[in-house]
């Protein structure tokens, strides 16, 4: 693999490296671009963060989460994210204009709800509204699971997903969750999910990393001729 030096002035979150061939970046690396390139896609720093969690955690077992959360923020530009965050209601979410679902925007909400009469807790189903790229939903009801004994079942027309822990249950609910943008209903049971190992070390291609460093450089201010004018130190520290 051919790596270009890295140009300090571009403020890019990750190595340059030529197209139709990948690099594996760190946990930190993956959580870092993703984020910034959610924030540089009109997300708030608190979803960006989100979004960085959830494709690292995805990264760690063996997903391509980087390439799940890209095709979601290119396809979600151009609308006002407020429109795609779920609203409320005792047994069904739906987005307030109509659109398909954040699913960051979702998944947190989910965490902040988990257990209230609103939310989904053991015993309980809940319709949602369309969900765009409900794959990056996975961490987050993988964090509920873990913390409430819960076991998720995902249902929309023509498919259903179980998350009952351990990687080959996940990777199925991946292979069958991928590319997907439907309404779903989430169904929890009590049980103790299993823990998912993290999977092999992932490659992520040099595609995904640009288009994501593209985002991310949204996010920086252009230079020009009077900041550069004004950049280095006026004195000397000749004594």
């Amino acid at each position: 693999m051919t790596i270009a030096p890295h140009d300090q002035t571009r403020g890019d979150s990750a190595q340059f490296i030529e197209f139709g061939q990948s690099a594996s970046l760190s946990r930190n690396e993956v959580a870092s671009l993703c984020m910034k390139a959610a924030r540089g896609a009109g997300l708030s720093w608190g979803l960006a963060e989100e979004a960085g969690f959830a494709a690292e955690w995805l990264v760690h077992h063996g997903i391509d989460g980087p390439s799940h959360l890209y095709a979601h923020l290119d396809q979600a530009q151009g609308r006002a994210w407020c429109d795609l965050c779920p609203t409320v209601t005792p047994g069904e979410w739906r987005a307030p204009a109509g659109y398909a679902l954040c699913p960051i925007a979702l998944g947190a909400t989910l965490c902040d709800y988990a257990g209230l009469p609103e939310g989904i807790k053991v015993g309980s189903s809940l319709k949602i509204g369309t969900v765009d790229h409900p794959v990056l939903l996975i961490p987050f009801l993988a964090g509920i699971a873990v913390s409430n004994d819960i076991l998720f079942d995902i249902e929309w027309a023509g498919g259903t997903a179980s998350l009952e822990g351990g990687h080959e249950a996940l990777m199925q609910a991946v292979s069958v969750l991928g590319g997907q943008r439907v309404p779903i209903k989430l169904t929890a049971r009590f049980g103790k999910p299993q823990a998912a190992k993290g999977g092999k070390a992932l490659s992520i291609s040099a595609e995904t990393i640009a288009a994501l460093n593209s985002l991310a450089m949204r996010t920086t201010v252009p230079s020009s001729e009077s900041s550069r004018a004004g950049a280095g130190s006026t004195t000397t520290d000749n004594d």
